[in-house]
């Protein structure tokens, strides 16, 4: 009776112990992170007796979660893709919407300004015409200002993002730390029981660090897990969680960096391995979006500036004087690392706005020489300096260098900040050409002088009237062409036959063209443009420099280098949706596989619950009969 009794106890023990646990299964059924659990039996070891072995009953050997380490380090992967391209498409659609935003965008206040030039071209002697320019001008240089503070504040609210997430990222790194700790103390006081509870919440921390930043980890033999950022960079290592600081970029102050403390207390900066999450996305869109947008902003800027400027001082304002510069022509900025020991500084210059690129500098000084480096294509050359590299002169001033100085040069990533309308006076807009050109009456030929340019006004005004007269024989029996008087320099080849659709000379600091076929003795002349407050001759050069390809190395004009940054930013955004349209999918794929093994299925538990419970209702019975028998025995025997 006793073995009898006993094989229903330990029946009705087990089975107590398998309905709890499915009963913990259906209440935990949406707990976030909660994996299925399930009782292992086995059979007691048997007892021989009377020549048979006879079975002592069933215990239960352990109770086991439902996992799959491989389909739940797949859902953390396709988490931090996830988060990552989203926070991604979030930053780049608002960055995208201040720029296509007609609005605020820059090309409608171009249309304006060009617009309003036209207007002055059209009448160069109306000072209303003149005051408009002005107005639209402000207009334009308040648009590049709203666009560089919208820029600046993006990049505002991206630091606190980067702070706050940083911060998240310590604190879910301790809690894994802390789990580890008690996982090994639980594991090391019940051999061989897991403790399911404390293995889902570490588990359900690493999916919420997942989300800030990718992450790989790596089982101890004690339980513990080690979890690796980055490139390797530990960030909890058994019971110790490495703490992320954030601190100010070393060149630019207004800019956050990641990194860790090294023994020394030296902080190194990690951002360029960081990936993945939220954490990797802030760093990719500041990086391949918000700073190349400031950049290619402040080239227009720059290009728009020098450009015109350059063009204005070579017209004549209503007061017969050479044009001053029309707006302030940003220059590059730099920046030295705040731990250089040495005393040298920089001068940084524009030399050719056309060739400027809109890429960032780096200049380190070893061993006697500068190393100047391209941040964004890594081009670079040494040298003892000074350096000329697309658009920039770069010479190093002040005192002496030690080695490991380190400058940063940013020809434009401040410029549109900079840029800003210096004329005040509508009576200042050098509307007219300082010179004039024509034919004299008596000209025979129909040759003409035109696209005349004061490409040095230094040289102005000319000493006297400039004449051109065509000789056939000017430079020879035989060799046609212009005799000069007035200013030295000829004679100039001209041949009819061939360059009557039009030559181009240069001459004593301005330029011009000739083009059709004169006759022997006909003059055309060139001379100072006095009185010409009626001429539009240089209005029509600025306004000529809307469509003119002026900036990278000739292949754009303003217009077009604004438009290609907005086309850029749209595509981008575009990419970003597309990728976390993808990566939502993927994800609800791995957590739909991950769930179809560690997931609670409310249909599963209810039939195991009655198969339990009539398992229960069965070794209840089993104790019955015994009291039943063991009854009988008793009453059998009773004297």
């Amino acid at each position: 009776m006793a073995d009898l009794l006993n094989l229903g106890t330990t029946a009705l023990l087990s089975l107590q112990r398998a309905i709890n646990t499915t009963g913990n299964n259906i209440a935990n059924v949406n707990t976030p992170g909660y994996s299925r659990q399930r009782v292992n039996m086995e059979t007691l070891p048997s007892q021989f007796n009377g020549g048979n072995y006879l079975g002592n009953g069933v215990r239960v050997d352990s109770i086991e979660r439902s996992y799959d380490q491989f389909l739940t380090a797949e859902v953390r992967s396709r988490t931090s893709s996830q988060r990552e391209s989203a926070t991604y498409y979030d930053l780049s659609s608002r960055l995208d919407s201040v720029l296509a935003d007609p609005a605020v965008g820059l090309s409608g206040a171009l249309n304006g300004f060009f617009g309003a030039l036209q207007d002055v071209a059209n009448n160069p002697g109306s000072l209303p015409e003149r005051q408009a320019l002005l107005g639209q001008s402000q207009v334009l240089a308040d648009r590049f200002g709203y666009l560089d503070d919208r820029f600046r504040d993006l990049e505002q609210e991206l630091n606190g993002r980067i702070e706050a997430t940083v911060a998240e990222i310590n604190t879910l790194s301790q809690g894994i730390a802390d789990l580890n700790k008690q996982l090994v103390q639980a594991s090391a006081s019940t051999p061989g029981q897991a403790p399911n509870d404390l293995l889902d919440a570490r588990d359900q921390l690493l999916a919420q660090l997942a989300e800030k930043i990718s992450v790989t980890t790596i089982e101890q033999s004690d339980g513990a897990l080690n979890v690796m950022i980055g490139n390797g960079q530990a960030l909890v290592v058994g019971f110790t969680a490495e703490q992320l600081q954030t601190s100010r970029d070393p060149f630019d102050g207004t800019a956050v960096q990641v990194g860790v403390v090294g023994p020394a207390g030296t902080s190194t900066s990690l951002g360029r391995f960081l990936s993945g999450g939220e954490l990797g996305a802030m760093f990719d869109f500041r990086d391949q979006q918000l700073n190349p947008a400031r950049d290619q902003l402040g080239l227009t800027a720059v290009g728009l500036a020098s450009s015109f400027n350059a063009q204005h001082s070579a017209g004549l304002d209503l007061n017969g004087l050479p044009g001053a510069d029309f707006f302030n022509t940003p220059q590059p900025t730099y920046a030295a690392q705040q731990n250089n020991a040495g005393l040298a500084t920089l001068d940084v210059s524009l030399s050719d706005v056309s060739a400027l690129t809109g890429d960032n500098y780096s200049m380190r000084y070893e061993a006697g020489n500068w190393t100047l480096t391209n941040r964004d294509s890594g081009a670079s050359q040494t040298g003892p300096g000074p350096f000329t590299v697309d658009g920039i002169e770069i010479a190093v001033t002040g005192g002496a260098p030690v080695d490991g100085d380190v400058f940063l040069v940013q020809p434009t990533r401040q410029a549109a900040g900079l840029f800003a309308l210096a004329l005040a006076r509508p009576e200042d807009i050098a509307a007219g050409s300082p010179l004039r050109s024509g034919e004299e009456l008596a000209n025979i030929g129909s040759a003409a002088l035109g696209s005349l340019s004061a490409d040095d006004p230094g040289t102005l005004p000319l000493a006297g009237r400039v004449t051109l007269a065509f000789d056939p024989d000017a430079l020879g029996p035989g060799v046609p062409g212009f005799n000069v008087a007035g200013i030295a320099g000829g004679p100039l080849a001209y041949d009819p036959t061939t360059d009557a659709a039009g030559a181009d000379f240069t001459l004593g600091g301005f330029s011009f063209s000739v083009s059709g076929t004169p006759q022997a003795g006909d003059q055309l002349f060139i001379e100072n443009n006095a009185n010409g407050s009626g001429d539009n001759s240089n209005a029509l050069a600025l306004a000529d420099l809307q469509t003119a390809r002026s900036l990278l190395g000739g292949t754009a004009s303003f217009q077009d280098t604004y438009s290609r940054m907005v086309t850029d930013v749209a595509v981008r955004t575009s990419q970003a949706e597309t990728g976390m349209a993808s990566e939502s999918v993927l994800l609800e794929q791995a957590i739909a596989d991950r769930d179809s093994v560690a997931g609670v299925n409310l249909d599963e538990e209810a039939a195991n619950l009655i198969r339990y419970q009539q398992a229960y209702q069965a070794a209840a019975q089993v104790i019955s009969v015994a009291d039943q028998l063991f009854q009988t025995l008793l009453n059998a025997t009773r004297r």
